[in-house]
């Protein structure tokens, strides 16, 4: 379960203070698909990287399963990360000049993890989304839709109970961008909880609920299915 409670976060931009985020309370529950909106500036990203536990608030409190992440040292928040999120980004963040294969496995290097073990799970992954049979090609090789499983599955492959997923479809065609949020529709129905990030009214349409942000704060959270 996911736990924001009167996050603030505050950016100093020369000598103005600029308030990313005011007062945002809500509750996540486990399954749950969301999407978050707003405007450019409205705040989404930098809640995004606040409840992926890239960035920290300046006030208020956050829990994550029961943890209390703002008392959280960076080591103790990488450790996080890697066991329960996993993040799939609109520009993909591939290396291109590597293997689908080495891309996939790159998350499990951290946890200094034997080879043969992080072959298999990112070849589980790769059957999940569709391209095992891409595993050896380099990603600057592949499709922007192709590109995107390989991010999905580089997401999975840490066996994570939270997507969060911004702007995943954003550098996509429409039919591509349909068959990626179906994928990730399934993940969600087979249990896993989904963030996503998105600016387009047809892609928040595959969530249950939609929450949206303006000018750091929340206008709207409202049930969709």
């Amino acid at each position: 379960m996911i736990e924001v409670h009167q996050i603030t976060k505050n950016y100093q931009l020369g000598k103005a203070k600029f308030t990313a985020l005011s007062d945002i309370s809500l509750t996540i529950q486990p399954g749950e698909m969301v999407a978050i909106q707003g405007r450019s500036g409205a705040g989404k990203t930098t809640l995004f990287n606040i409840l992926g536990c890239l960035d920290t608030m300046d006030s208020g409190t956050y829990r994550l399963d029961g943890q209390q992440v703002e008392k959280m040292k960076d080591a103790e928040l990488a450790a996080l990360r890697c066991k329960k999120i996993g993040f799939v980004l609109q520009e993909f963040a591939l290396i291109n000049q590597q293997s689908v294969l080495f891309n996939v496995m790159l998350p499990l290097f951290f946890d200094k993890m034997a080879y043969r073990t992080m072959k298999t799970r990112a070849m589980e992954a790769l059957h999940k989304v569709g391209i095992a049979n891409l595993a050896r090609h380099k990603t600057n090789q592949l499709s922007g839709g192709q590109r995107q499983r390989v991010a999905i599955a580089r997401a999975l492959v840490n066996y994570p109970e939270i997507i969060l997923a911004d702007e995943p479809t954003g550098a996509l065609d429409s039919k591509t961008a349909g068959q990626i949020m179906q994928l990730i529709s399934e993940l969600n129905q087979q249990g896993m909880t989904i963030l996503l990030i998105t600016h387009d009214d047809k892609m928040a349409a595959y969530c249950q609920r939609r929450i949206v942000i303006e000018d750091g704060k929340i206008i709207e959270d409202q049930l969709t299915q």
